[in-house]
């Protein structure tokens, strides 16, 4: 009669190959990660919705139309004057054929200069329903 407890293997995980399949998941995720710009070059700050559907990122890149707080605009970061915004937005667009706009506002933006960029707009062969105003969702 055998009174010695049998003694049990200890099972052994072969950590080796788990670093190794670490290794390469992380270099993996690394390599198609896509990070996103930020747009430093206009400061502004967009007003808040809840009930609209705002966008946290586009789908599509975008030029945007920034106004300032200081009612100044911008056409893809560069400073345009409200009179030759419609022949800068015309100039784009025959630079780049595809492009989409977007229409950003700083929340003190004056009605009566979103009404001019709208009319430049318009000059400039776009419909305003195909530039949408970019708002940021309220949290």
């Amino acid at each position: 009669m055998n009174l010695r407890p049998r003694r049990r293997p200890v099972p052994m995980i072969p950590i080796v190959s788990l670093i190794d399949i670490m290794v390469i998941l992380l270099i993996f995720f690394v390599a198609t990660t896509t990070f996103k710009k930020d747009k430093v070059q206009v400061k502004i700050t967009l007003p808040e919705s809840k009930s609209l559907g705002g966008t946290s990122e586009a789908p599509q890149a975008r030029v945007p139309i920034s106004i300032t707080k200081e009612q100044k605009i911008f056409l893809d970061g560069e400073p345009v004057e409200i009179d030759k915004l419609a022949i800068a937005i015309s100039s784009l667009k025959e630079a780049k054929p595809g492009m989409k706009l977007e229409l950003e506002a700083d929340t003190t933006a004056a009605l009566g200069v979103l009404v001019k960029v709208w009319d430049a707009l318009r000059e400039a062969g776009f419909s305003i329903n195909d530039v949408p105003a970019r708002i940021q969702r309220a949290n």
